[in-house]
């Protein structure tokens, strides 16, 4: 049966994935032992990053959702996890002009508009680029953003968002209406995720700008061609493509879909191949995507003689000409894309993929499946392999201990525990089974890891089953250098 509501229902609720409030919640956590982090490396901005890091949420969020100061922030983290630290850029931000932060409770660069535009107050704080007046104590920060944007297009191209005007600002409002109206929880998620709306017709990697979301380069923003103003339709679409993109970036802050980040997938629709987790992320938004064609296709009447009616035919780009696609008349539907991504994705050879990368992808199918019944079954997937006994798998003896020192910020709505190593500035997320196995950790052999985990979990648990999940664990564990192993001086443990 047919159901796009059960579709959005699926694609907002995933702890993991689709539940904006667990996402941000794990975000806000990040924030913090990062700026700790940041704090005890920079001593000179140890103070403002210390103050930032001690603001409640509703104050930190907005502040770090700013694209300039997030870009920062990530930038400082990527330093410390790649060795190459220096200052922090998000300090000196801080320290010169952006701290304190604005008393009126917006964003750093929202500050810097002209006029304050919200397009959804309901939803979340983003806000309309309406032209750049700074005070001169924040000239800086205005100038990074600027060069932030700059650098969303094309070398040599010098273009910036346009000042938008009150009937751009009702456009987008009515656009964002018409999505939360069709599919309440899903545009209600994205929109969350985005904090600055921009508006250009500068050239993109891709030809004309359309519409692209920002990453790293430039964090929670969107921009968009006025042209995708012209109806409250094509609004709606550009708003769900670009904002189901940020609410990605968001998600990939705490997990990890993808091991390696430079494999390439031929794409039949482009003359380019994309890496893997590129491959994801338009899949990601072609799930959503065909759930907004299905529910437009039963969109109430009220909606329909309020907005008009939506777009007869599929809205999809075109192959790019020279490509496989555009020769063979293929791959110009979202489903046959989709389909085609997902394959990629689940045969993908070990370790290109992470198993939570595959649950991702199963996870996007199931939803689909409610709008386009047999959507996910047309995807071609191998069988998932079995798992070894604790008597396959080589034997780890010796005793197990936490590493020390670490930062660590509890996620108990979540069961999750997020664990910074200072020394290797790299944020580790732990699920419960990983976590009650990472506390155990006291100089404990497997074997008394298993007796107390057994002892911890509710409910019968086979003493094979806790060994099994145990050793998955502490493997993990190794491998992050959270738990090191120490050998025993007595007789060697049995083979796990």
């Amino acid at each position: 049966m047919v159901s796009p509501h059960v579709a959005e229902d699926i694609l907002t609720r995933d702890g993991l994935f689709g539940d904006s409030t667990a996402i941000e919640a794990r975000n806000l956590a990040r924030y913090r032992l990062g700026l700790s982090l940041l704090a005890a490396r920079d001593a000179q901005h140890a103070d403002v990053l210390n103050g930032l890091a001690l603001e409640p949420d509703e104050r930190l969020l907005p502040a770090m959702a700013d694209p300039v100061l997030r870009n920062a922030f990530e930038d400082d983290t990527a330093c410390m996890e790649n060795g190459v630290f220096a200052a922090s850029a998000l300090g000196s931000h801080l320290a010169h002009g952006a701290w304190p932060l604005p008393a009126d409770g917006l964003g750093l660069c929202e500050s810097l508009m002209a006029t304050r535009a919200r397009p959804w107050p309901e939803t979340g704080p983003s806000w309309v680029w309406t032209g750049l007046r700074p005070p001169a104590s924040r000239q800086a920060i205005a100038d990074r953003l600027l060069e932030l944007c700059r650098n969303s297009f094309e070398p040599d191209e010098h273009n910036e968002p346009f000042d938008a005007t009150p009937e751009m600002v009702e456009a987008l409002r009515k656009g964002a209406a018409l999505l939360t109206a069709l599919l309440p929880r899903i545009g209600t998620s994205v929109l969350r995720h985005v904090s600055l709306v921009g508006f250009s017709d500068g050239e993109s990697p891709d030809g004309p700008l359309q519409s692209l979301s920002g990453g790293d380069p430039l964090p929670s923003a969107m921009l968009m061609s006025p042209g995708r103003l012209r109806d409250p339709w094509t609004t709606a679409e550009t708003l769900l493509h670009e904002a189901a993109h940020l609410k990605l970036f968001d998600v990939l802050r705490s997990c990890s879909l993808v091991e390696d980040g430079e494999a390439k997938v031929p794409i039949p629709w482009r003359q380019t191949s994309w890496t893997f987790i590129r491959v994801l992320v338009a899949l990601h938004f072609y799930a959503h995507m065909m759930v907004f064609q299905s529910a437009a296709r039963d969109a109430a009447p009220e909606l329909v003689a309020q907005y008009g009616p939506p777009t007869a035919d599929e809205v999809i780009d075109q192959p790019t000409p020279g490509s496989p696609a555009a020769a063979a008349g293929t791959h110009g539907t979202v489903r046959e894309r989709m389909t085609y991504l997902a394959e990629q994705a689940l045969n993908a050879e070990r370790g290109q993929v992470t198993p939570e990368g595959r649950r991702f992808v199963h996870w996007l199918l199931e939803a689909v499946e409610h709008c386009e019944p047999g959507a996910g079954a047309a995807v071609e997937a191998p069988q998932p392999a079995p798992s070894r006994t604790s008597a396959e798998l080589p034997s780890l003896e010796g005793s197990f201990r936490r590493s020390e020192p670490v930062l660590a910020e509890e996620l108990l709505a979540q069961r999750q525990l997020l664990v910074l190593l200072p020394d290797q500035a790299r944020f580790h997320w732990l699920d419960a089974h990983t976590w009650t196995v990472y506390a155990l950790c006291e100089g404990e052999s497997l074997t008394s890891l298993t007796e107390g985990y057994r002892r911890t979990v509710h409910g019968p648990l086979s003493e094979e089953a806790a060994r099994r999940t145990v050793r998955g664990c502490l493997d993990l564990l190794l491998a992050a250098g959270l738990v090191s192993r120490v050998e025993n001086t007595g007789a060697a443990e049995a083979a796990a």
